[in-house]
């Protein structure tokens, strides 16, 4: 009998992505489709897999990743594909790859990418989608036009307001990043240059944007002790560009912030009253982990790049000023230099310890050891910072428009260079966390709900209409786990360590993992906005 069908799962329970009761059948794959769902006992298929004891869902879609650092380096993307995710969205928080240039302002991208055992070989966002077509991807992978990205094309890192010749600027490389595909504006307003932007600039921006049908995704300029006032800048941008926006990894940073996130879901609320389109995303951590200097320094002392950063430190009188900052900070409960560990330093000695106990064992105050590391202008320096509430994210995470978003880089936990830094753990964790630790242990909501919050709702987000749920006629993207054995291996103490309970993922019509490895399948797509 000839095959009916390329691929067959057999007696899954089935989750459609819209969080729904999850229903026993079959589904059927045609190519790159979904050809069939139902009983479908009677049918023939070139292979087929018994799925008999897992949930059989639609592949998770990460919301908020930077592996545009790493797709084209780890095309296996094998920490996300460990978890069940089938699709990335890149260029998050201000910060895109393909719009680095050879400009002294890109330095630290480039040097990413020689860490990677790569170079910049493209000169646009076009450019770089399409290497990273040519290369093939295990996963999908969409991107964002990131603000500070574009900023540095057109300015460099200056610190004022745009001239009217820079703002058509950099509305033209808005226009032409649109035009090659990405699907929408990020902004990182933490990080410099993003942060001298203000609400005209990045209205004016955000209009082009909407103009090709896109969506502003931002990383706040405050997640703390301005944290209304920046969600506040955030729907004013959104509201006066007219186009949906998307708060990432909405939370509430240092002590003296928790429950701040009731206020700001209030005003959520409300622009939605009003009309607007808001969704959030979040990762399930109480920790974050970017760089030291946006960590610990007031952003007038901080540089772009660690050179930049290095330069401004020989000032003897703004060090001491950003010293005295730093005091100040600690002394009202702003910080604690013991919640603050090194993730990613020239002295690999220094990852995994905290800032105090680093301070300690060279005999120094810990404001000093962190200017003299910051001052060494060697390497890039990331620290984690244990400063969010477990209630809160809880409670974020029980607010039905919020999705799930890693925040991370796709990662070969076996490659060369992994033991040269240690990631958060969301990198290899976020989703089989959800699924262990707050629907089977925790019970915060359904296994169904869940799903539709890795699955339907970003794609809601993203406007696909053929991904995200499983239907006839939609796209192959598949993951078939058990709900009872997923589980996060992943730790802040040794990150390096793959999800296990995900049995199979199919990406576009391929299967991709099988058996709790992968295939070597590279059958992702760049996912251009239409």
């Amino acid at each position: 009998m000839t095959p009916t069908f390329d691929l067959l799962l057999t007696g899954g329970l089935l989750a459609d992505g819209l969080g729904s009761p999850l229903v026993r059948a079959d589904i059927g794959v045609i190519g790159e489709r979904v050809a069939a769902i139902g009983d479908l006992s009677q049918s023939q298929a070139a292979q087929t897999i018994d799925t008999r004891e897992s949930v059989v869902a639609p592949g998770f879609i990460d919301i908020h990743t930077h592996s545009d650092v790493s797709v084209l380096f780890t095309p296996g993307m094998e920490s996300s594909l460990a978890q069940g995710v089938t699709s990335e969205v890149v260029g998050n928080c201000g910060i895109s790859l393909g719009l680095a240039t050879a400009a002294p302002e890109f330095s630290l991208e480039r040097r990413w990418l020689e860490q990677a055992g790569g170079t910049l070989s493209w000169s646009d966002l076009s450019g770089f989608l399409s290497r990273v077509e040519d290369s093939g991807c295990a996963l999908n992978i969409a991107t964002l036009a990131g603000h500070g990205s574009l900023r540095k094309r057109v300015m460099g890192m200056a610190q004022r307001a745009p001239s009217g010749t820079e703002l058509a600027q950099m509305q033209q490389e808005v226009g032409l990043a649109m035009q090659a595909g990405a699907i929408g504006l990020s902004s990182g307003l933490e990080y410099v240059p993003g942060s001298y932007a203000d609400v005209a600039e990045l209205t004016a921006l955000a209009k082009v944007a909407a103009s090709y049908g896109g969506f502003y995704a931002t990383h706040l300029r405050d997640e703390g002790d301005l944290l209304e006032e920046s969600v506040a800048e955030a729907i004013a941008v959104a509201e006066g560009a007219g186009l949906p926006l998307q708060l990432s990894h909405h939370k509430a940073e240092r002590r003296r912030n928790w429950g701040k996130i009731l206020s700001t879901l209030a005003m959520v609320d409300s622009a939605q009253a009003r009309g607007m389109d808001i969704l959030l995303d979040q990762y399930p951590y109480t920790a974050y982990q970017t760089s030291l200097a946006v960590i610990a320094l007031p952003l007038w002392a901080q540089a772009g790049n660690p050179e930049d950063l290095a330069q401004k430190l020989t000032d003897s009188d703004l060090r001491s000023r950003a010293r005295e900052w730093m005091g100040e900070l600690e002394s009202s409960g702003g910080v604690s230099w013991d919640a603050i560990e090194i993730a990613s330093c020239p002295h690999h000695a220094y990852v995994g310890k905290s800032i105090t106990t680093l301070a300690q064992q060279v005999g120094c105050d810990p404001r000093d050891f962190i200017l003299d590391l910051l001052a060494e202008g060697t390497g890039w320096v990331s620290a984690a910072h244990f400063a969010m509430s477990e209630v809160d994210v809880e409670r974020i995470l029980s607010d039905p428009r919020v999705m799930i978003g890693s925040d991370s880089v796709a990662m070969n936990p076996h490659a060369k260079s992994a033991d040269a830094h240690r990631p958060h753990p969301r990198s290899y964790g976020t989703f089989a966390r959800i699924l262990e630790h707050y629907v089977k242990e925790k019970n915060l909501f359904s296994l169904p709900e869940a799903i539709r919050r890795m699955t339907s709702l970003p794609a809601q987000r993203l406007g696909w209409s053929d991904r995200g749920r499983l239907a006839v006629g939609a796209f192959a993207d598949i993951t078939v786990f058990s709900p009872t054995a997923i589980t996060e291996h992943a730790t802040f103490i040794a990150p390096h360590a793959l999800a296990t309970g995900v049995s199979s993922v199919i990406v576009s019509g391929q299967l991709t993992w099988h058996e709790g490895k992968p295939t070597g399948a590279r059958h992702g797509k760049v996912i251009r906005k239409k």
